[in-house]
């Protein structure tokens, strides 16, 4: 129980490193430090150059499925490649929601703001929704692009969310479509502004009420037009929850950081 308080508060103070390769061969149950990890030219360059981390010093290694290390750098090498020694695995608390956001895709590059966010919440996956009344079209050939300058966003803010997943970004989905996949959430929830939906705050005594499990959410959010109406009325048929979070309208963006955060509010 020391040792491991003692790597968690090591685990603050060291600076922290976003990698692409798997750490999970490194994850010994008996603790054993395992081989060196060697990184690409490109993360050797920014661990020099901009953490100016040098041969010797600890820092904090963090892959792609969220597991980490404090680590030791061992050397740079002539090819201008990094050695990593992983030393001891960083321990995290248990999470007890699994959200997935679909959010309808806004106007003016919001999206990327939503993707900080959501990264910055600890969002599980983010499906980038295509309503009746979404403004902005992807076009399909352009949107592998797109996905990854949202993915390295999500992975730049990582680095300072402390965090361990990044949010997974999905394919563009059309509402109809998404309808299919709600069987497999717990719950499903649809943010509108109308009399008819629920307030937020009323969730928040059953979710103290029951024992704490972990939940798979599906939190949908409308573009700057807010849902159709048949839009809605899918998403009853379909026993979605309407909820709003309370009077007037908020922006696409604005509701999104609201709503997500009374969310983990709920759960964590």
């Amino acid at each position: 129980m020391l040792v491991e308080t003692f790597s968690i508060f090591m685990a603050k103070a060291l600076k922290r490193f976003l990698i692409s390769a798997s750490l999970h061969d490194w994850d010994d149950p008996h603790g054993q430090s395992g081989p060196t990890v060697l990184l690409t030219s490109e993360e050797s360059h920014h661990l020099k150059n901009v953490l100016r981390i040098r041969e010797g010093s600890l820092c904090l290694l963090l892959d792609p499925k969220g597991n980490e290390f404090i680590s030791r750098l061992e050397c740079f090498r002539p090819d201008a490649r990094c050695e990593v020694k992983p030393l001891a695995a960083v321990s995290h608390r248990e999470r007890f929601l699994q959200l997935t956001v679909a959010q309808a895709i806004p106007q003016d590059r919001k999206m990327d703001d939503i993707v900080q966010k959501a990264a910055e919440l600890g969002v599980s996956r983010l499906i980038p929704l295509i309503t009746e009344r979404t403004v902005v079209r992807i076009k399909q050939d352009q949107f592998g692009k797109v996905c990854h300058r949202w993915e390295r966003i999500a992975a730049q803010t990582l680095k300072q969310s402390r965090l361990q997943h990044a949010p997974r970004i999905g394919e563009m989905t059309l509402f109809g479509k998404l309808s299919s996949e709600w069987p497999q959430y717990e719950r499903v929830y649809l943010l509108h502004p109308s009399d008819e939906a629920r307030p937020i705050r009323t969730l928040f005594a059953k979710a103290i009420s029951e024992p704490r499990t972990t939940e798979r959410i599906l939190l949908l959010i409308g573009p700057e037009g807010g849902f159709s109406p048949r839009e809605v009325e899918l998403a009853k048929e379909n026993e979605a929850r309407l909820i709003r979070l309370g009077p007037g309208i908020l922006k696409t963006d604005t509701a999104f950081v609201a709503a997500v955060s009374f969310l983990k509010l709920m759960y964590e």
